[in-house]
């Protein structure tokens, strides 16, 4: 009477298409390992999300492997690991330009340059910084937008404006979980 429709793995699913629904439970990696950061268990929470990112990356979706790693990234700084951080930087801006979000890119380049010189690495940072220069600024529409909350209802992950998807003029996809968050 009723058929079942078989199980699709997350590389089956549409682009951009959330990983929980409206309403429905952010998945328990993506959970523990915003608890990880919560708790300032900076080490497994960068493990966590970089598995995370692998394979949202492998199931071809980019843009939210590059926040992903770029959370992973955040959390080798807290640790000191300035390394480790520019590396996964380094890897979150190569997916945000595959995933075609020169923004995004942009917005996490320029982050990194200022955090590379606040550490002595100027090197680092004035090479990254004109690579930046071939990356085209985000276009202005003159629209305001609605302000998003500073962390997602439903996953917990840090909403920044520049790194989201947006939906419509004052809702915008969370980046790591995928659920529609309202701007007021």
């Amino acid at each position: 009477m009723f058929r079942r429709r078989p199980f699709r793995p997350l590389r089956a699913r549409r682009p951009g298409r959330p990983l929980a629904p409206p309403g429905q439970r952010v998945p328990e990696p993506l959970r523990r390992a915003m608890r990880l950061l919560d708790e300032g268990r900076f080490e497994e929470a960068a493990a966590a999300f970089g598995g995370l990112a692998q394979g949202a990356e492998e199931g071809g979706a980019l843009f939210r492997a590059a926040n992903l790693t770029a959370q992973a990234g955040r959390c080798y700084l807290n640790l000191d690991d300035l390394d480790k951080a520019y590396d996964a930087g380094r890897k979150a801006l190569e997916l945000f330009e595959r995933a075609e979000r020169p923004a995004a890119a942009r917005h996490l380049g320029e982050r990194m340059v200022r955090v590379l010189r606040e550490r002595g690495r100027e090197e680092q940072a004035q090479a990254l910084e004109s690579e930046l220069g071939r990356l085209p600024y985000p276009e202005r529409t003159g629209k305001r937008r609605g302000e998003l909350p500073g962390k997602c209802p439903q996953c917990g992950g840090p909403i920044k404006e520049a790194e989201t998807n947006w939906l419509g003029p004052s809702s915008a996809e969370c980046p790591y979980c995928g659920s529609v968050l309202k701007g007021s």
